[in-house]
């Protein structure tokens, strides 16, 4: 373990680092976590708070000032030592205790809201330490987590430029004089040093049963020396979410789970078709047919639900916006986080279900989806999520076709199996299945939930029911977004989009 050997470095650094956050208090910092710590809190007054790995005490004399009940856990007794001192000169009352963020000496749901800030890079068992916050929080409660990829320059060549520029630059971390090599030794070991973050803080507090988890990240602009090409690195962020009422069941819908389970498996080729299609014509013209219909904002927050490998939020990370892709299928998520990294871009990819969100009421500007809504479950219970994340004057945006009538309206497939044959006979194969005839898998399909609705006009009255208003459609788009080959194959079915508007 390497507990001891963390604590007696903080030990030396807490003096400097009460300097620090004495600055930081009275200025923009201390004022943009007062904002933030107030607005991501649960609702009440005088909360039971939980500052772990306090340091100084800079949490702890935000949220004493707000009128809570603040204890304060740090491992480094110099830390605590420090922390008293600041307790004690800005007047507020806090407890202190000396504990290991991993292990702590609390019964469970103790507390209503528990914060952190820049520890959890420095844990060993990262994963533990959140099982344990989450062990200790009360149903209700809220978890506040800041912190960065502070030594990511370690395993990523993007990050390691970025900060050699940096010190080229003279700009290097004020240590007060204490001298930081055992610390990034250290940190080159630890688990978190060689992952991105917070994909993985979100995943992994998602799999605890965390929900309506929202983050806001700090990125940093990074140009290749070399290829002068411009990539966004995600530095510092913030992340809340909340412990539900009830916890949530072992496993989910067993439908949900076979979904999941199909898309994963076929996330392998759906990757290398959204690869071609990152590199074709469709990529500009899906940002112009986008971009056309969004919200007329310089930086949008988007929702890509149901994101794929995530062509979506590639595109619209590379025009600037901030973007979450989500996805219940683990496979289709994995290609998406590579593919982003190979294209210099960082939206955030999380694994969760359009039918239960994870994020707070108006969360976006902009919910998007692609050949999503086909395969939902419950249309009223989704649409009605997409209502919820969006802010007022947010938009919706659906994309999708007619697939489901595959599965019913012999006529059709019969001119899939035409359309399919010609398909053969010109390009040697079908669009994506590699001359596998679909026409046949149909055929062997058991009914779609769907039936023989018609869309996108069965849509309007459930999206108008989820409170949407300006619901329009267009019913085929495919003029400039697909190429001579889509067209022939998949004609019969053309793609349609729903703009939606949340007043």
């Amino acid at each position: 373990m390497r507990l001891s050997e963390i604590s007696s470095y903080w030990d030396r650094r807490a003096a400097g680092y009460s300097l620090t956050i004495h600055q930081q208090l009275c200025g923009e910092v201390g004022a943009f976590f007062r904002r933030a710590l107030k607005d991501s809190a649960p609702a009440g007054e005088n909360l039971r708070c939980l500052d772990i790995g306090c340091g100084p005490g800079f949490f702890s004399i935000l949220l004493a000032q707000e009128g809570h009940t603040v204890t304060a856990v740090d491992y480094s007794e110099g830390m605590l030592k420090e922390a008293r001192a600041n307790f004690e000169e800005m007047g507020v009352a806090a407890a202190t205790q000396q504990g290991d963020a991993q292990n702590l000496p609390f019964p469970d749901e103790s507390f209503d809201y528990i914060v952190s800030r820049n520890l959890v890079w420095n844990l060993e068992h990262p994963e533990k330490a959140y099982q344990e916050w989450l062990r200790l929080l009360r149903p209700g409660g809220r978890l506040f987590v800041s912190d960065g990829n502070h030594y990511l320059h370690y395993y990523d060549k993007d990050y390691l430029e970025a900060k050699q520029k940096e010190e080229a630059a003279g700009k290097r971390h004020d240590c007060h004089g204490v001298d930081p090599t055992p610390i990034n030794e250290i940190a080159r070991d630890l688990p978190l040093s060689r992952v991105h973050r917070p994909t993985w803080d979100i995943e992994q507090l998602f799999s605890l049963g965390l929900e309506r988890i929202d983050v806001q990240v700090t990125h940093r602009t990074h140009v290749h020396a070399v290829t002068g090409e411009e990539k966004s690195l995600i530095s510092d962020f913030i992340l809340w979410g909340e412990k539900p009422d009830v916890a949530p069941k072992a496993s989910g819908d067993d439908e949900q789970e076979k979904i999941n389970a199909h898309w994963s498996k076929a996330s392998d080729n759906y990757s290398r078709i959204i690869h071609h299609e990152l590199e074709s014509f469709r990529a500009p013209a899906w940002v112009k047919r986008i971009t056309e219909n969004a919200p007329q904002k310089d930086v949008l927050d988007v929702l890509d639900a149901g994101c794929g490998p995530g062509i979506f939020s590639i595109l619209l990370a590379r025009e600037g916006h901030r973007v979450v892709g989500l996805d219940g299928a683990e496979g289709m998520l994995r290609h998406a986080a590579d593919t982003a990294q190979e294209y210099g871009v960082s939206p955030l990819f999380i694994q969760g279900d359009c039918h239960a969100l994870p994020f707070v009421d108006d969360s976006f500007d902009l919910v998007i989806s692609r050949n999503v809504t086909h395969a939902l479950r419950d249309h009223k219970k989704v649409y009605a999520e997409w209502h919820r994340v969006l802010r007022p004057g947010g938009r919706l945006l659906i994309f999708d076709a007619n697939w489901h009538l595959l599965h019913c309206d012999e006529a059709l497939i019969e001119e899939f199996s035409r359309r399919e044959e010609e398909c053969f006979r010109l390009y040697g194969s079908g669009f994506s299945a590699g001359g596998r005839r679909e026409s046949e898998e149909y055929k062997k399909r058991p009914p779609h939930r769907l039936g023989s609705a018609l869309r996108p006009q069965w849509d309007v009255p459930l999206l108008k029911n989820a409170g949407f208003t300006d619901v329009f459609y267009e019913e085929n788009i495919i003029e400039g977004l697909w190429d001579d080959k889509e067209k022939l194959l998949y004609g019969a079915t053309p793609m349609f989009m729903i703009s939606a508007t949340k007043k």
